[in-house]
């Protein structure tokens, strides 16, 4: 087995049977969990028991995660919520690294999916908008889970 030490952000020591090769590629598409350097993990914000929760399945260095949270905060007086964010590579939190590792920032609304990134670059932003939309479907209680919430290990069995 190996022991991977990143060293920059594209690449890495990687030792195996005692040799050191230095400057390996870190794949970006990596099955393995990446190693923290400080946990993202926690309520960022709350608001009264009764107004939606949302989840930000996020990690450390994630600054399409900060779009979205922004989106988020832009709404948050008028459409108020607790916001907390889920750092998918905390220890414990395998379950949410196996499906969104490809796809963060990733939303829930009341534990429902909302949202994801998109690829295409003008819709890889969710807007306040969209966010003042879903919170007041869940004030309400019509929010709905919505579809194609990402799941990177089905796919990853598929190929």
């Amino acid at each position: 087995m190996a022991l991977i030490t990143l060293t920059t952000c594209m690449t890495a020591a990687v030792r195996s049977r005692g040799a050191v090769n230095f400057l390996q590629p870190v794949s970006k598409r990596s099955s393995s969990r990446p190693v923290s350097m400080a946990s993202v993990s926690g309520i960022v914000y709350s608001a009264p028991e009764q107004d939606p929760k949302v989840r930000l399945f996020t990690k450390e260095g994630c600054t399409l995660c900060d779009v979205a949270k922004k989106a988020l905060v832009e709404v948050r007086d008028e459409h108020p919520h607790t916001l907390e964010a889920v750092d998918i590579t905390d220890e414990g939190n395998r379950q949410y690294w196996d499906k969104y590792k490809y796809d963060i920032p990733v939303l829930h609304i009341a534990d429902k999916y909302w949202a994801k990134h998109r690829k295409r670059r003008a819709l890889c932003r969710i807007t306040a908008e969209d966010a003042a939309a879903a919170l007041a479907e869940a004030r309400t209680g019509e929010f709905v889970e919505r579809r194609g919430e990402p799941d990177a290990a089905r796919l990853e069995r598929k190929s």
